[in-house]
């Protein structure tokens, strides 16, 4: 299948639901989670500790998008193109959210 017909598989609804859910994730985190000190899960979690340790200008949305780095490459070679772009989309709205 070409490049082409997989980006054909693209749909605008699935955006929306996945910006809804990054807002409502960055929400959660910069409202609830981080300002208390408590750590979520995986790459949200290590990400707010690790920007807790660190000077202001390595942020929560910085240390999220790097520590995704791996789990789309590795989701590209695994999963295709289709889900790799939606989970970088999801990612960069979830990162800008948490600013």
């Amino acid at each position: 299948m070409t490049l082409k017909q997989q980006l054909g598989k693209l749909k605008c609804k699935n955006f929306l639901f996945l910006t809804i859910a990054g807002i409502v994730n960055a929400f959660g985190v910069t409202m609830f989670i981080a300002p208390v000190d408590l750590y979520d899960s995986g790459i949200s979690g290590t990400s707010i500790l690790l920007s807790q340790l660190t000077p202001e200008w390595l942020s929560l949305s910085f240390f999220l998008m790097v520590l995704n780095i791996p789990l789309f490459l590795y989701g590209l070679r695994k999963q295709g193109v289709v889900f790799t772009i939606y989970a970088i989309y999801t990612v960069v709205v979830y990162s800008f959210g948490a600013c």
